[in-house]
């Protein structure tokens, strides 16, 4: 049974804890209140078929069997990640993507970059954070070198270690993969391909955090490599 006149895929990895599934739809809403209204009316109408986990949605407008255009992350990524995993999941609806598309390094790092600042804006390190969040990509670099991530204790209210720690290999390691021109979109994949990120991915309790650490230092030094050569060194962020 289809439960939405909207094609709908899973996709990412086959042992998450949640469903990744987006939402194909013919325009994409103009702010970012309604792109959420949307998502949320569109997850509700798949609840009743999947009760077991929560569904996490995401939005894409495809044109010629290919991405243009979404509501979360970048369409390059999307559109790659449900081509490589849409066959691990039960699907309801045809693959509406049939073309692979070229990644853009440059953007993934930007929003690893983002990402990873965000990931510890709750902790003793939440002022520089947020201060180099709101500045250009040298703040953002400069303040990332800053933060010695065997130092976080707490992850701040309301947030979990281990949620984030997976958040942050998952990134780290698309990311360090991608600009060796190899592509990554799901937690085995990553594993296979960075063994040492496993316990973060997995989830394994009492990871020390001097891996993530080291990868980090690894990010930062291609970072400055790829700095001078991008094009644009902002994301264009859903308002």
């Amino acid at each position: 049974m289809k439960n939405t006149n909207s094609p709908y895929h899973f996709f990412g990895s086959v042992n998450s804890l949640d469903y990744d599934v987006v939402f194909f739809i013919e325009k994409m809403p103009e702010t970012i209140a309604n792109k959420l209204a949307l998502s949320k009316k569109l997850s509700a109408q798949l609840v009743e078929k999947y009760p077991t986990k929560t569904i996490n949605a995401n939005l894409a407008v495809c044109e010629n069997g290919q991405i243009i255009q979404v509501y979360k992350g970048t369409a390059d990524e999307l559109n790659n990640a449900i081509l490589r995993t849409y066959h691990l999941h039960q699907q309801d609806f045809d693959n509406q993507i049939t073309n692979v598309v070229k990644r853009d390094i440059h953007l993934k790092m930007i929003r690893c970059l983002r990402m990873l600042l965000s990931f510890i804006s709750k902790t003793q390190y939440r002022t520089i954070v947020k201060q180099a969040l709101k500045q250009d990509i040298y703040v953002k670099i400069e303040a990332l070198k800053t933060i010695d991530f065997n130092t976080v204790e707490d992850f701040g209210k309301g947030s979990n270690a281990l949620d984030l720690k997976k958040s942050m290999a998952f990134q780290l390691g698309q990311t360090l993969a991608l600009y060796e021109d190899v592509e990554l979109y799901s937690k085995q994949e990553i594993v296979t391909y960075f063994p040492e990120l496993e316990p973060y991915l997995m989830r394994f309790p009492n990871t020390e955090i001097e891996t993530i650490q080291q990868f980090v230092a690894q990010f930062i030094a291609i970072l400055e490599l790829e700095v001078p050569k991008m094009k644009i060194t902002e994301e264009l962020l859903n308002k």
